[in-house]
């Protein structure tokens, strides 16, 4: 009986030694944006849970220059934009771009659908698309989110 209960033991502490050192490796990884931003940026999921994002079609005029016009907003709300173009994508992102993330938005975002603007939440889900880049009406919706009304109450 003895022997039963220590191999028992000896299981959940091996399943415990196991799960902790798997939580300790994700924990490794996940960077804040401003350790890693050296690296290129590969993939919208290294971005999760840190900013909410906003992606653009070059075909709006000016898209660029309203952006940067309302990048206190931009801040305040934790958003990191791209405008895409035929050659490249412009971006507040701090660091290098790798060619792979223009891929993933040419592939799961501007190929699939006729609209040119795309907001993505900080969970990495599509929260809308539209037509138009229309700042107030998007920041209307982030501010509307549980999420973000979190970070309002809390000042974050």
């Amino acid at each position: 009986m003895a022997s039963i209960i220590q191999t028992l033991w000896a299981r959940r502490l091996n399943l415990a030694l196991v799960l902790g050192l798997s939580m300790a490796s994700t924990l490794i990884r996940a960077e804040p944006l401003d350790q890693g931003a050296d690296r290129p940026l590969g993939a919208l999921a290294s971005l999760r849970w840190q900013y909410r994002i906003i992606l653009v079609d070059a075909q709006i005029p000016d898209a660029v220059a309203c952006l940067r016009a309302e990048q206190p907003a931009i801040d305040e709300r934790d958003i990191l934009w791209f405008v895409r173009d035929q050659e490249q994508l412009q971006t507040n992102y701090p660091g290098p771009l790798d060619a792979r993330l223009k891929q993933e938005l040419e592939q799961r975002f501007f190929s699939r659908s006729d609209a040119v603007v795309f907001l993505i939440g900080k969970d990495g889900g599509l929260k809308a698309s539209a037509g138009e880049l229309d700042l107030p009406a998007l920041f209307a919706r982030i501010d509307a989110m549980p999420m973000r009304r979190r970070e309002m109450e809390s000042g974050e």
